[in-house]
Formats: structure tokens, C-alpha cells, sequence
């Protein structure tokens, strides 16, 4: 089996960003789209849009898998801790690097997301530059320097 990695390969990469405030969704988008490492930036609002997404039913039964996804912990329906507690617990899934966006700072938050194995646990920017530098973070270290497992 091949291992993938984005450094040097050209290779661009499916986001998942499961957020629910309409008002972070576009500053997010934009700063990725500025970048030349992300294929898709797909969005789902709640928990059970993110879960069907990951596990490919209903409407999102034709989406490719995500590279990485970006999670808010305070989404509708199944909670970002729930989203979180279901990927560690499929094999399958598991693999998805995770990294937690969110506005709290609550070390309650913070323990139980690295608990729950996120990979990192991210603040929301505030301005759209802080956006675009910390798009250009993670694609930096997620999609240039990190080998992803295979899908």
C-alpha cells in the first residue's frame, strides 16, 4: 500500500469545516481558497451533517473522505465532543486528523477534546488576517509537512 504525502506531490486535499455560525464560515473559506494545497473546502453545519458526511450517507453519500477536518465543539445535534467520541471509536475514521476550532477557552474544553485524541485544539480568529495566517498555518503543517495516512 502507498503512504501519501502532500510535500512535493502537488496533491490538493478535501476539508471538512463543521461549524455553525454562518459568520465563520466565509472568512474560513476565503483564507483557504488563497491557498494552493486545499481541493475542497466542504462545510456542514451540525452534528449530524458532519456524521453523515463522515461516514458518506444520505446526501453525502458520493463525497470523497476528508483529509482533515475542522470542528467546532458547539454544533447542534451530536455535540463536537459526541462527533469527536464517534471518529475515535471507527477504525476507519479514527485516522482523520481533527483539529478542534473553536471560541472557548475553557480548560474543560480543552482536556476533554485532547482526551477524546483531537489532534489540536485551535482558537477562532477574530479578523480575516488572523484567518489567512492561520489557514496558511495548518496548510504549512497539515497538508505540506505532515504525511497523512492513506484513505
Amino acid at each position: 500500500m502507498s503512504r501519501r504525502s502532500s510535500a512535493g506531490q502537488g496533491r490538493a486535499y478535501d476539508l471538512l469545516l463543521v461549524e455553525s455560525q454562518p459568520d465563520d464560515i466565509a472568512p474560513f473559506i476565503d483564507s483557504f481558497e488563497e491557498t494552493d494545497r486545499t481541493n475542497d473546502v466542504h462545510v456542514v453545519s451540525d452534528g449530524d451533517e458532519a456524521l453523515d458526511f463522515v461516514h458518506q450517507r444520505g446526501e453525502y453519500a458520493a463525497v470523497p473522505q476528508p483529509d482533515l477536518i475542522l470542528l467546532d465543539l458547539h454544533v447542534a445535534g451530536p455535540s463536537g465532543e459526541e462527533i469527536l467520541e464517534e471518529l475515535d471509536a471507527q477504525p476507519e475514521l479514527s485516522r482523520i486528523p481533527v483539529l478542534v476550532f473553536t471560541s472557548s477557552d475553557a480548560d474543560e474544553d480543552v482536556a476533554r477534546s485532547y482526551e477524546l485524541n483531537a489532534n489540536a485544539y485551535l482558537h477562532k480568529p477574530t479578523t480575516e488576517d488572523d484567518f489567512r495566517r492561520l489557514a496558511q498555518s495548518i496548510e504549512d503543517f497539515w497538508l505540506v509537512q505532515v504525511q497523512l495516512p492513506p484513505k
